[in-house]
């Protein structure tokens, strides 16, 4: 099943609420008929990965751009601590840049369907 992984960054949106970010993201996971499992990336815990499989990438990029990054009860927007990475054509190989707190950055287009 295809993966989508979301990395946030708690010092970079220190009001950042933590558990309603997670009540958030199962909701969203729930809406996409989606797998979630949450883990902490780094030794100092200051990432926290929330890490999505869905059979359908494209509805569940959707869902979380519209229910969840913009998101303002949860403290700043997660768009503004976040970065959002799936598999592409070929797997992680061809993997795809969604999303990124730096809005500098070049980013992909989403998954179709």
């Amino acid at each position: 099943m295809p993966e989508l992984k979301i990395q946030v960054y708690p010092a970079r949106s220190p009001t950042l609420d933590v558990d309603a970010a997670l009540a958030l993201f199962a909701s969203a996971a729930e809406l996409a008929d989606a797998e979630l499992s949450v883990s902490v990336d780094d030794p100092a815990g200051e990432v926290l990965c929330f890490d999505f499989r869905a059979q359908d990438l494209a509805r569940l990029w959707e869902v979380l751009q519209g229910q969840v990054f913009w998101d303002d009860t949860i403290g700043p927007p997660l768009a503004n601590a976040s970065v959002a990475t799936c598999e592409g054509r070929h797997g992680w190989d061809g993997g795809l840049l969604l999303h990124h707190y730096d809005r500098g950055r070049r980013l992909d287009p989403p998954p179709s369907e």
